[in-house]
């Protein structure tokens, strides 16, 4: 299994299909965050915070069609959005995006070690080391040393393995339990889930589009996804895995319903506790260990290795003296080693909660959704002043957070970036009409 080149390394040997395609994106897309994150949407913001919070995500992944769509045209061959970027922007430029690039996969890389943990501790009754040592040796060693073709290779049993624990666990519950004693529970228990007028349920939504929209463009595992496959398949792959990513989070959020209709729960720990006393059948049990167990291995797999390939082809190799590809390869290795290790202290020593974690680095996600629609639908090379303007929105929103709401703080980063790109614009188009007349009367 071991990849003869580092294109192989990064895109695997073959262009990948429709099939393989979707295969492959919703292995990246069906997370831990996916699991945990859902469910905690509906119950902080009612089952329609449930629902919005799926709609979000298909809408982002299918909406990238038309950036795949439009970025494939302009630029048919690469590895990585570095590669493109290095295309689009001036040095300067090319950088500061570089930089958020890194700070943004190590944030997704600790949200699944987090998500790690909590599975963790929900199994395995030993020190958390033991178990996080585990899946991250394991994660490590199957994505960033396998390559591309391993990680295809474990995909295909991950996601059968995702679509039969959210196909047959929630069907044997509603059939065993009936849908009118659910929804009478629900009622009875946690009346306020079913209410839709919240002015946080529209506040969430609303900031959750900017972030889930922000997080899918810019998402290192996607692009990667994005030049391997056929031209002429990318807008119907990404549309149609947003349209089967919808089925996950709906799913695992109707199973977390079937344990609190029957009382109160504190928190996500004690949901997943009554989850494990409600499946009270071993097959469906080890189903759902498995389910869970593939949806945050492939995410942190798959963005282990695109953020290695990322170092490797678009850091490092600029930087230094041209290398050969089993030396780029054994280099990504390395890396995949120190950054599993970094991720793993830094699981074991903070612990927050997912969803705020999720919405935290939502102001740079937030901040990134108007430039990077500029660099893809602009001509040419951008100016730099494209990209500062996402480094003064998220500096500034991260300054007014103390004194507004999470969701302001991310509304502001968004319009602040888009604020600052049009007087920009406006400036240069001054500048350069100026500049014209100054030439005709000389």
């Amino acid at each position: 299994m071991r990849s003869r080149t580092f294109q192989e390394y990064v895109q695997g040997p073959i262009q990948i299909g429709m099939g393989l395609g979707i295969i492959s994106l919703l292995a990246r897309w069906v997370t831990g965050t996916t699991i945990l994150s859902s469910p905690e949407s509906m119950v902080k913001y009612g089952v329609f915070g449930g629902i919005g919070y799926a709609l979000m995500g298909a809408i982002a992944l299918s909406m990238f069609s038309f950036i795949g769509k439009r970025v494939r045209q302009d630029f048919p061959v690469g590895l990585t959005i570095g590669d493109y970027l290095k295309a689009r922007l001036h040095p300067l430029g090319y950088w500061i995006l570089i930089v958020i690039l890194v700070i943004t996969s190590l944030h997704i890389l600790f949200i699944q070690g987090m998500a790690a943990s909590t599975l963790c501790q929900f199994l395995f009754d030993t020190p958390l080391y033991v178990g996080l040592f585990f899946f991250f040796g394991f994660c490590v060693l199957y994505a960033g040393f396998g390559g591309l073709k391993l990680i295809h290779g474990f995909a295909a049993f991950q996601v059968i393995f995702m679509f039969a624990a959210v196909i047959l666990i929630p069907l044997y519950f509603f059939v065993k339990e009936g849908i009118q004693p659910v929804y009478d529970g629900i009622r009875l228990y946690h009346p306020y889930m079913l209410v839709i007028n919240k002015y946080d349920l529209w506040s969430f939504l609303l900031a959750g589009l900017l972030v889930g929209f922000g997080q899918f463009f810019f998402d290192l595992t996607s692009w990667q996804r994005l030049f391997m496959m056929e031209m002429k398949k990318v807008p119907l792959t990404f549309s149609l895995s947003g349209l089967i990513w919808i089925i996950f989070p709906l799913s695992f959020s109707s199973l977390f319903i079937m344990v609190i209709f029957t009382g109160g729960f504190t928190d996500i720990h004690s949901i997943l506790a009554g989850l494990a006393n409600k499946i009270t059948t071993p097959f469906f049990f080890i189903l759902f260990v498995l389910c869970a167990f593939s949806a945050i291995t492939s995410t942190f797999g798959a963005c282990l290795h695109s953020l290695v390939s990322l170092i490797v082809a678009n850091i490092l190799e600029p930087l230094k003296t041209k290398k050969s590809d089993q030396q780029k390869i054994r280099m990504a290795c390395l890396l995949s080693i120190c950054i599993g290790g970094l991720v793993f202290v830094a699981t074991l020593f903070y612990s927050p909660n997912l969803l705020e974690l999720l919405f935290y680095s939502g102001n740079i996600y937030s901040a990134l959704l108007a430039p990077i629609l500029v660099i893809v639908f602009s001509k040419g090379k951008v100016a730099d002043y494209i990209p500062i303007s996402a480094v003064l929105a998220i500096v500034a929103s991260y300054i007014i957070r103390p004194y507004v709401s999470e969701f302001q703080s991310i509304w502001f980063s968004g319009l602040a970036s888009l604020t600052i790109m049009v007087i920009c614009m406006i400036l240069t188009l001054i500048k350069n009409k100026w500049r014209s007349v100054k030439t005709k009367r000389d």
